[in-house]
């Protein structure tokens, strides 16, 4: 008899291979550029992936605590000025820093920072 429990608990290391095994294909391939992998002593890794023409960004997060498992993903597109706003808005209401908005628009500090800026000054934030 298989032990469902274990293959529970395992799925989701099962799924960072999977991730480690698709980013390695991805740069064989050209189809990423750069990638950053981060792991905290207290059970969180990071992967971080963007696309080769810097247009896109993966960001796939586990964090595992004594019987607790979180498992996420980000997808993020560069967009224009006027949709990326309505995202640094969001995120901005959210209590995002300027930094974390940053990293999920694709876009410079100073960027967020000229947004944010915007949106007061046009009365939406």
């Amino acid at each position: 008899m298989k032990n469902t429990k274990n293959e529970i608990i395992n799925q989701p290391k099962a799924n960072i291979v999977n991730t480690l095994n698709s980013l390695a294909e991805g740069i064989q391939n050209g189809l990423i550029d750069k990638y950053e992998i981060v792991q905290n002593g207290s059970g969180k890794t990071t992967i971080k992936i963007d696309s080769s023409d810097g247009k896109d960004r993966i960001i796939n997060t586990h964090d595992e605590i004594d019987g607790y498992i979180s498992t996420s993903t980000t997808r993020i597109k560069k967009q224009p000025p006027a949709e990326r706003r309505k995202v640094v808005k969001k995120l901005f209401q959210d209590g995002k820093t300027q930094i974390e908005i940053a990293e999920n628009t694709l876009c410079s500090q100073k960027t967020i920072s000229n947004d944010i800026k915007h949106l007061k000054k046009v009365g939406e934030l």
